[in-house]
């Protein structure tokens, strides 16, 4: 669930949170323990106000109000609202939100013993996509927007999840252009292609149950077939002794010079998935099949994963 907005009141102790998702929305009010634990992680913000002047030391401010859809920031401090820029703080308040959306939606543990593919379709039916934002992440739109492929040429989405990414792809490429989403789960490819066939799209985009490791293996054909690989969640899903395997299974895709264009979220939080790794360890291990072409850290990633997302762009080289 995408968490658009927060209410902190350090008065009352209380935390407004309303997230949303593709199948329901959540407006719920958190109570002073968890207040107080939000508390804990808005240390680096707090400490930022102090520094700036606008809260003495020793104090907290009375009420934190973030809206991000609107990307704006604001704090009452007495009886004066100071509007922040959100640019500047959003990497501050991360923690804050990511925990209240945690806090807000407790994600129950998955069944014991079940299979990769029974474990994702299990989340996708009882609730626990809770990575959905129901729209494409924003970095990707905006590259995938600004670079989309031709006529003639080839995208394949891998852990393609509701579609979004391959929608809008679809929807930037020039006519004749055919992207592919791949999916374990088939309620993933379900709603994706729902929701392409609703856009008018099912003539360009198409989505497909498939496994990305053992694909080729059952179809030589997919060997070197797209011009356009797309990553987003997919290598931070896969348990980390696979990480070798997933790079050899996208430059098998890809013909020589074509492109992975990856949005990584590299952390270093416990558990998984999503699995920890760094940027250092994405590219090391990319650099076995890939030449890396542009990297950047987005400022307009989803205001819960803040300063962390990685993306990257690659191209397979001839001996990879």
């Amino acid at each position: 669930m995408e968490l658009r907005s927060l209410c902190l009141d350090t008065n009352l102790r209380t935390t407004r949170v309303r997230l949303s998702h593709p199948d329901r929305n959540l407006d719920t009010e958190l109570l002073a323990d968890a207040t107080e634990r939000l508390l804990g992680f808005a240390a680096p913000f707090v400490d930022h106000l102090r520094a700036t002047g606008l809260v003495p030391s020793g104090r907290l401010f009375d009420v934190l109000s973030v809206d991000a859809d609107q990307k704006r920031v604001k704090v009452r401090v007495g009886e004066h609202d100071h509007l922040l820029d959100y640019g500047q703080v959003q990497n501050l308040l991360r923690e804050v939100a990511r925990n209240a959306r945690r806090e807000a939606v407790a994600r129950k543990p998955d069944p014991a013993g079940l299979s990769p593919e029974a474990r994702w379709e299990h989340l996708y039916n009882h609730g626990g996509d809770g990575w959905e934002m129901g729209r494409p992440t924003p970095p990707l739109q905006r590259y995938l927007t600004a670079q989309p492929i031709l006529a003639g040429q080839r995208a394949l989405v891998i852990g393609c999840g509701r579609g979004h990414e391959a929608i809008v792809l679809g929807q930037a490429s020039e006519q004749g252009a055919q992207i592919i989403g791949i999916d374990i789960a088939p309620s993933a490819v379900q709603l994706a292609t729902q929701q392409a066939d609703a856009l008018g799209l099912s003539g360009s985009v198409r989505f497909q149950l498939q496994d990305l490791f053992t694909w080729t293996e059952h179809d030589p054909s997919q060997q070197g077939a797209y011009d356009l690989v797309v990553e987003h969640n997919c290598f931070c899903a896969i348990e980390p002794q696979h990480r070798d395997d997933y790079v050899a299974a996208v430059a098998q895709l890809l013909r020589p010079g074509g492109r992975l264009v990856g949005l990584f979220y590299p952390h270093d939080y416990p558990g998984g998935p999503p699995y920890a790794s760094t940027a250092d360890e994405i590219q090391r291990r990319l650099q076995a099949a890939f030449s890396i072409t542009y990297q950047e850290t987005p400022t307009d990633s989803a205001i819960t994963r803040a300063g962390l997302e990685l993306l990257l762009v690659a191209e397979r080289r001839a001996s990879g």
